[in-house]
């Protein structure tokens, strides 16, 4: 008599379930490997997740037998799929999805990377650096995420850990937020470590799967990469740096999973069981409110690109300067008189336009130009490289991004207001955190703004503290990080329909709400009606099973009305 063999695989579907099928007599498959199944009609590549299982009575008679081995695909390690269900429960989505994510990553089998042959340089830290650097290690052993506040000098104590991490024969993650980012850091790192790794979206998928076997090799590596990183196939990290850990562009908005990659991050090493170091000169609300709790440890560096010398701020009322004509295009005359006393002093000038805003940045060099013909000018549509050339340097909010210039005298935020001008509780959050990068940076920072008593300005200009009061603020309106968000979106192409099932859900919630409402315009989607549904769940013990009986809620809304594929779920939104 035949012995039949039954699996369980997963798909990279939005499945809640991992379904079985059957290995022919001849063929024998292990956990981690893929095979092709057809599943609904439609072949697919998956992963299998369980060997010798039997399902139910009622199923024995459905199951199909898989159709091939997939050999030439590497398997996937144990320590993986852990990660993945652990981020499909978090992010209230389902394990195939997170696969389906990570698949990119799972490409067959890639040459090694081609790196240029070189020398590894000698890392050279100062005093304070090392000292630092020593706490950090200290701190990892108490098997909590470490916070590194610090303006500059972050790179040579991440080298220093990274090096420190390899010679005891485990590997490195480090993530930036953009993959600019990486193009800066690339050089200082492969300066002292030569064959390190480089992932990220904008690489071949060639490149990819190349970077995706040496991980897989085993031997130790330092990966350079953006929120994608995490899914590469990693064995015995020990150490994962979250750089830059405030910025909002670690978030992944769409498709499933929604994940972060600082937290994403904190839930690999919880599975690989590395240190996690979250390094940033302006800290997320949601890591000093982790750090005031005691979930993270907070170390400081509070060595400036200025000397250790804090900027003065200098707060220009554009309203009033148009009433007093003093006003010159897009500049007040205050502002002129300050860029030429630097220019006059072989100084460079830093300006920051509108947000996101190209045209407006082409407009800045254009009045720029006519004001100081002699200077040379430089615009900047992404992130810059070290030592940007050019007297007078003009961008946008990415400059604030690890810029380094070669002698700078003065920073402008032309058009401050833009910074707050987003339908976000989080505004003002992010404008002192793009404000207070460029302290430290050069002696004299110049905020041209028309809402001058508006208190992020007022605070900063004053030298007081911006974050403690907004801390206050978010615990009043029971905004995170006292709370967990949850965006519950509703799409779709007729709008009475969208109207009723989501204020349908809305009502059939049993958790404090606002909306449904109509989200921004960067939320929506061309062709679809989207109606949105905040959500804030109290930080308590039962958090985990309020978020699992939401999803369950949904759930069952969508399979009562037929409405699968309408509804999303976003945990903590950026």
């Amino acid at each position: 008599m035949e012995q039949l063999c039954y699996i369980q695989v997963l798909l990279p579907l939005r499945l809640e379930w991992e379904p079985y099928y059957l290995v022919p007599e001849e063929m024998t498959v292990r956990v981690g490997e893929h095979v092709r199944v057809e599943f609904a009609c439609k072949d697919y590549v998956a992963v299998v997740t369980a060997v010798g299982v039997q399902p139910r009575q009622e199923l024995v008679s459905r199951v199909l037998y898989i159709k091939a081995r997939e050999p030439e695909l590497p398997p996937v390690f144990p320590e993986e799929i852990r990660f993945w269900r652990t981020l499909a429960e978090y992010y209230l989505c389902t394990a195939g999805e997170v696969y389906k994510a990570a698949c990119p990553v799972r490409e067959r089998s890639g040459e090694p990377p081609s790196i240029p042959e070189a020398a590894a340089g000698k890392l050279e830290l100062t005093s304070a650096q090392a000292a630092v650097a020593d706490t950090c290690r200290s701190a990892f052993q108490g098997g909590k995420p470490v916070l590194l506040r610090a303006a500059a000098g972050r790179t040579e104590i991440y080298l220093q850990l990274a090096l420190q991490t390899l010679a005891a024969g485990r590997s490195v993650l480090l993530l930036v937020p953009e993959i600019a980012l990486t193009r800066q850091l690339e050089e200082r790192i492969r300066s002292v470590i030569p064959q390190a790794l480089v992932y990220n979206s904008a690489k071949t998928a060639k490149r990819r799967a190349a970077v995706a076997a040496a991980v897989r090799g085993g031997e130790p590596y330092l990966v350079l990469g953006t929120r994608s990183a995490p899914f590469l196939p990693h064995r015995n990290l020990g150490l994962v740096v979250v750089d830059e850990e405030h910025d909002h562009s670690f978030k992944q908005d769409s498709p499933a999973p929604r994940y972060h990659a600082r937290e994403s991050a904190i839930m690999l090493s919880l599975v690989q069981g590395a240190s996690v170091l979250l390094g940033s000169a302006t800290p997320s609300l949601e890591s000093l409110y982790n750090a005031q709790n005691k979930r993270f440890v907070q170390v400081y560096f509070k060595e400036s690109f200025n000397s250790g010398k804090a900027a003065r701020i200098a707060l220009i009322d554009t309203a009033g300067e148009y009433r007093k004509k003093g006003m010159a295009g897009s500049f007040s005359l205050k502002l002129l008189a300050h860029m030429k006393e630097a220019l006059d002093g072989g100084k460079q000038v830093l300006l920051l336009g509108p947000r996101r805003s190209s045209f407006q940045g082409q407009k800045l060099v254009s009045e720029v130009r006519e004001i100081f013909p002699a200077a040379s000018i430089t615009f900047l549509d992404e992130a810059p490289k070290a030592g940007e050339q050019g007297d007078i340097i003009i961008g946008g909010a990415y400059l604030t991004k690890g810029f380094q210039a070669r002698d700078l005298g003065l920073v402008a935020a032309v058009a401050a207001d833009s910074i707050l001008a987003r339908q976000d509780f989080r505004a003002d959050e992010r404008a002192v955190q793009e404000l207070e990068q460029l302290k430290g940076r050069c002696p004299l920072v110049v905020i041209q703004t028309r809402e001058a008593a508006h208190p992020v300005f007022s605070r900063l200009a004053a030298g007081e503290d911006a974050v403690g009061p907004m801390l206050e603020e978010r615990r009043i309106a029971s905004l995170p990080p006292y709370t967990r968000l949850l965006h519950l979106s509703v799409k779709d192409t007729d709008a009475a329909r969208v109207d009723a099932l989501s204020r349908e859900l809305a009502a059939a919630i049993p958790l404090p709400l606002v909306g449904p409402y109509t989200p921004a315009v960067a939320e929506r989607q061309p062709g679809k009606h989207v109606r949105q549904i905040r959500i804030m769940l109290p930080r308590d013990k039962a958090l985990k099973e309020r978020k699992t009986q939401l999803k369950a809620l949904v759930q069952a809304f969508e399979k009562t009305h037929k409405y699968l594929g309408h509804i999303t779920l976003d945990v903590d939104p950026a």
